[in-house]
């Protein structure tokens, strides 16, 4: 597996910065690490750059809404940029239990919801990822949890993370490889050659490998028209202007 260092010095000699033999100075070598990490960091934020869903279970507390998620939070893993899918398990206490997927409502959504302190079993979550000092989302379920044995599921999307010290080894996922060295080349080559435009193959190779591993990724957005949330404005049903004024926010 190669380490940091060498996924860097393989990109400047891409790049036509470093010559085979040659080696960065260390201020150089960090200069191109906060790029990869830069890099790293803006594909954490994109829905079709993410590789893998992670299932994360939280039992839910009777009577208790809002669960912090982050970490230190309720739900102690890394604070995600948004919840592509969620699901209830309605009792975790048998030795098969059935969950069932709920809906992850928008905004929107959720400001249509009148009645926030229902209770019941979960039908849907609310994520509220605003970024603030503690670093941590709020998840808000729908109707408030009755029973302590229920559980919430939560699929959360995975980013590619490491590259945190020059040696460190890192095992790409499939495809990442490629898309890694051609992006962060152009990316030093911008850095280190001032004024100048990146070589036509290194953009279009750039180009090519982060749409291939955008297209491998991509998930078709399931659009829901279900307007029978207990508690809706508009009343129960799925009726159009319900339906409307979920779509519009108006």
């Amino acid at each position: 597996m190669p380490t940091t260092r060498d996924v860097i010095a393989r990109a400047a000699r891409a790049a036509g910065i470093l010559a085979s033999g040659e080696t960065l100075g260390a201020a150089e070598e960090q200069d191109c690490l906060a790029i990869l990490q830069r890099f790293r960091n803006s594909l954490g934020v994109q829905r079709d750059t993410i590789y893998e869903e992670r299932r994360v279970t939280q039992g839910l507390t009777s009577g208790t809404r809002d669960y912090t998620i982050g970490t230190g939070g309720t739900i102690n893993v890394a604070r995600p940029t948004w919840i592509p899918r969620a699901g209830i398990v309605l009792d975790d206490t048998v030795t098969d239990p059935i969950e069932s997927e709920i809906e992850v409502l928008t905004p929107q959504r959720w400001a249509l919801v009148s009645m926030k302190t229902l209770d019941g079993l979960p039908a849907a979550i609310f994520y509220d990822h605003a970024f603030s000092s503690a670093q941590l989302g709020t998840i808000s379920c729908y109707p408030t949890p009755d029973d302590s044995d229920q559980q919430l599921v939560l699929y959360l999307p995975m980013a590619v993370t490491g590259f945190e010290v020059l040696t460190t080894n890192y095992l790409f996922p499939p495809g990442y490889e490629d898309m890694y060295h051609y992006n962060l080349a152009e990316r030093i080559f911008g850095e280190f050659e001032t004024g100048k435009t990146a070589p036509a193959w290194l953009m279009d190779k750039a180009a090519l490998t982060l749409a291939d591993i955008k297209s491998a990724n991509h998930r078709p957005v399931e659009l829901r028209l279900d307007g029978s949330l207990p508690g809706v404005s508009g009343g129960q049903g799925s009726s159009s202007a319900a339906i409307e004024r979920a779509l519009t926010g108006v």
